[in-house]
């Protein structure tokens, strides 16, 4: 029987780091179980692109050998080490599916201040959206070697439990992570995560049949009428309040102005689900030049709806509806989806703390983030 360690960002230097990395090693050699260590900063780890990468696939491999696998990171923001997070994402390429589904996974988080259950979970959380299975983990707060000489009895409990754990599997207990659900909405059903594909012929079709809101190139000038007519809007909302019935007008050298208005004005507030549909409005192009991905909403709520955008090189484009094989489904409530589209919350943090669920290639959430502007 095989387990895998995997770690790294501090090139070796790290003293705890490499301790912590011994005594699992050791614990599980004791247990009969041959060990392969896996320095990631040993291989050629780049940000994730959507393409395969050769050392990953090296790596892969030797996890597809693994019958346990364990992280082991320090702790940065709550979060472990970036090199960590960038092969977790790489992972998220179709090529490694079949090789991750249904590995156990353990992690082993450790910082000298704060958020080394957030890093753990991080780590879990990530394993089981690729299609692996938690095994557990171990937080750990320890400032120093003499600290951590205090934890190695725990620490060595722990990991014999993770041992029974894959040496024996039981049944997987299915949850929004690992399991492929299958729920209907609107009498339409959205599967689990499969193989995303877009057809551009297809959208092409649909484009006859939905609404749509695109955003293309155009000129200055075309801008400019567009942007007069919205001025004008608002001149003529804002008279109607003004000079509305009942009110005296007063006149004076330098113009017409009327007494306040008795009644009050109501605020017009646009729904989510109009912000959903001016998404296309806060595209910034520049930002996706070689970007193609499709996002599907489903929203929650007292404006429960679906909708779903479709990115092509710098062309973006909304849909009502749903579209069975996005490459990320983004399930919420309408006031968590317009904080997210006010920038009071990133997509990312949100999943993080329980509020999005996500069907899909969750590394999109960051794309999400960094595609559209803020609205008001």
């Amino acid at each position: 029987m095989k387990a895998a360690i995997i770690y790294g960002g501090m090139k070796g230097k790290d003293g705890l780091l490499n301790s912590i990395v011994s005594i699992i090693s050791e614990t599980l050699k004791e247990l009969h179980v041959e060990v392969e260590e896996i320095i990631l900063d040993n291989y050629h780890i780049d940000y994730y692109y959507g393409k395969s990468n050769k050392d990953i696939q090296q790596i892969a491999n030797k996890i597809n050998d693994s019958a346990g696998v364990i992280f082991v990171s320090n702790t940065i923001l709550a979060a472990p080490s970036g090199i960590i997070k960038v092969f977790l994402e790489n992972l998220g390429h179709l090529s490694y599916k079949n090789m991750i589904e249904g590995k156990y996974g353990f992690s082993v988080c450790f910082t000298d201040s704060l958020g080394e259950r957030e890093s753990a979970e991080y780590i879990l959380k990530a394993w089981e959206m690729l299609g692996g299975i938690e095994g557990g983990k171990i937080a750990l707060w320890v400032k120093d070697m003499e600290g951590l000489k205090n934890l190695r009895e725990s620490i060595e409990k722990r990991v014999e439990a993770f041992y029974k754990i894959f040496r024996q599997p039981g049944q997987k207990i299915p949850n929004s992570y690992n399991q492929s659900v299958t729920m209907t909405v609107n009498e339409k059903k959205i599967s689990g995560w499969t193989v995303p594909k877009i057809d551009l012929d297809e959208i092409n079709k649909q484009n006859n049949q939905e609404e749509t809101v695109q955003v293309k190139n155009s000129s200055f000038e075309d801008f400019s009428k567009v942007q007069e007519k919205d001025i004008k809007e608002l001149t003529d909302f804002f008279k109607q309040q003004m000079f509305s019935a009942g009110n005296e007008l007063a006149i004076n050298a330098y113009g017409t102005y009327a007494k306040p208005s008795a009644m009050p004005v109501v605020e017009h507030r646009k729904t989510c689900k109009q912000m959903t549909k001016n998404l296309p409005h806060y595209f910034q192009p520049h930002l996706a030049a070689d970007f193609v991905g499709s996002f599907q909403f489903n929203i929650t709520g007292k404006e429960s709806f679906d909708g779903y955008i479709v990115i092509d090189k710098g062309e973006c484009s909304y849909f009502d509806g749903i579209k069975e094989d996005a490459d990320i489904t983004m399930i919420m409530e309408e006031d968590i989806w317009v904080d997210i589209l006010r920038g009071k919350i990133s997509a990312q943090k949100a999943f993080m703390t329980g509020q999005l669920k996500v069907r899909g290639n969750f590394v999109l959430l960051n794309r999400l983030d960094q595609l559209f502007k803020k609205m008001s």
